[in-house]
């Protein structure tokens, strides 16, 4: 496998549990979702995976990262890890070319043609030399995924990227991301709250409960690519609706402290999915 995140348990505090004994494989080139209610410890365990987080004595961690076969520390070394936060997050006084050369300089690379193919794959050749202030927020998201592959990563972290934007832009998105992945064979794990996406977009999905450990894990069989997957979501939503959709929507609304805070019994949760009244 290509990333494995063995028996992890995180604390911030040494006393509530963020994270416990959270576990799961992927194999290269594969998309696992992470869903859950908010404060599940989604955003954690991702700056987890990527070495970013900022532990202090406070902080109490266990368990085991593996990233091709080597640790999370040794692999930022290879800078082939890519992280794309919710929020654009790109330079104000640089252009659409320049935020996405920013990871090449950072490395002391030059390839303006690879800049130039990424511009084109998001779309955005005509605007290059905007600023961000002179973009749209889908625009700015698309100069964030393109500066995300600049540098050609193997594997890439996407903390709910897409949640500001409308459905049209989300699809449109999707299929960049899709060329981006098989130009690249790039290895993903995107954390969502919405269940469609994770659907639309994954070969697995995870599901972390309130109190930080993994309720289900559904590995997702399918013939559609996400191209035609999005091209054609109410015939792919329909295809895994009772596989897959209900089953993963129902797991995180009877979560035992969702199902405290709501008062509902699994059955009235079982009903309303099943109308469409509710959408995590």
């Amino acid at each position: 496998m290509y990333l494995k995140v063995d028996d992890i348990s995180f604390s911030y505090d040494g006393k509530r549990s963020v994270l416990k004994n959270v576990s799961f494989a992927l194999p290269k080139g594969e998309t696992i979702a992470v869903v859950g209610a908010s404060g599940c410890g989604k955003s954690t365990l991702l700056r987890l995976i990527s070495g970013i987080l900022n532990t202090n004595s406070n902080s109490l961690s266990s368990g085991k990262i593996d990233i091709n076969s080597v640790s999370t520390d040794e692999y930022l070394k290879d800078g082939k890890l890519a992280f794309m936060f919710q929020e654009a997050t790109l330079m104000p006084n640089l252009t659409v070319r320049q935020n996405i050369e920013l990871p090449l300089q950072i490395k002391g690379v030059k390839n303006h043609e690879k800049v130039g193919r990424l511009i084109e794959t998001v779309g955005l050749t005509e605007f290059s030399s905007y600023f961000p202030n002179q973009l749209s927020g889908g625009m700015k998201t698309r100069v964030a995924l393109a500066r995300s592959f600049a540098t050609e990563p193997e594997l890439l972290l996407l903390d709910e990227p897409f949640s500001a934007l409308d459905i049209a832009w989300k699809s449109k998105l999707y299929i960049e991301l899709e060329k981006l992945r098989e130009l690249h064979k790039t290895t993903i794990v995107v954390v969502t709250h919405d269940v469609q996406e994770a659907l639309l977009l994954s070969n697995q999905v995870v599901i972390i409960g309130q109190l930080g450990q993994i309720q289900a894990n559904y590995k997702i069989t399918t013939e559609k690519s996400l191209y035609n997957r999005v091209h054609n979501v109410s015939e792919f939503l329909e295809e895994v609706y009772a596989d897959y959709l209900l089953p993963i929507q129902k797991v995180i609304m009877t979560d035992g402290n969702w199902n405290k805070l709501t008062g509902r019994a699994d059955n009235q949760v079982e009903e309303k999915v099943a109308n469409g009244h509710f959408k995590i």
